[in-house]
């Protein structure tokens, strides 16, 4: 059986729900999904996270684990 290498390992949302953030990877390797209101991004990195949460108003440390 083939293993999903997209599957997420967690998840964050802000306390309303509005916004969340998947976290998945192998290994070493980190990714992030954005989800929000017309918006379903795909982010490589930690810095690309912050940026893209900061360009829809939302700080990193206000989501919660989902």
């Amino acid at each position: 059986m083939r293993r999903s290498y997209r599957r997420p390992v967690g998840a964050m949302q802000t306390r309303d729900g509005r916004w969340r953030v998947e976290v998945g990877g192998v290994g070493s390797i980190v990714w992030y999904r954005l989800i929000g209101p017309g918006v379903d991004r795909q982010l490589p990195s930690t810095q690309a996270l912050i940026e893209a949460l900061a360009a829809v108003g939302v700080d990193l440390a206000e989501l919660v684990e989902a």
